[in-house]
């Protein structure tokens, strides 16, 4: 990644913070509330990290049980526009095996907000494009 808007940089931290599935490195790297919405879906709202990481490491652990999910890919982020305070990204990533096959793959919009000095990723909506993917963007692909 070159010398990136702030903004972008952010979105990259919270994926290799994804990759690590550890909850502290995952929380710090988002801003509450936290809006999820995928593919027809109701939204929903994490109004804190306790109640994302309940959330999350349900669908983690079925990523890695039922997916045999090792880690993701970000693999376009590019900027659509953009303030000092917020930016907004359409981005595009890979879930993928241990031999970095992609099996999922996914399109969407992320916003990254601008809080007290920090970027950190507050929105996501997502959109599957190819593959099984059981859940997205904090929501089960199954109900939608």
């Amino acid at each position: 990644m070159k010398n990136e808007h702030p903004g972008v940089t952010c979105l990259y931290k919270f994926i290799d913070a994804f990759n690590t599935a550890e909850k502290n490195k995952i929380i710090t790297n988002l801003h509450f509330p936290h809006y999820v919405h995928s593919n027809g879906n109701e939204p929903v709202i994490y109004k804190n990290g306790k109640d994302f990481w309940k959330s999350l490491k349900v669908q983690l652990d079925t990523m890695i049980k039922v997916e045999n999910w090792s880690f993701s890919t970000l693999d376009k982020c590019k900027i659509i526009n953009e303030t000092d305070k917020t930016l907004q990204c359409e981005v595009h990533f890979n879930r993928r095996l241990v031999n970095k096959k992609s099996y999922g793959s996914a399109k969407g919009i992320w916003i990254s907000t601008n809080r007290n000095g920090i970027w950190a990723l507050q929105l996501r909506s997502m959109i599957p494009v190819s593959g099984k993917i059981s859940s997205l963007a904090g929501t089960n692909m199954n109900n939608s």
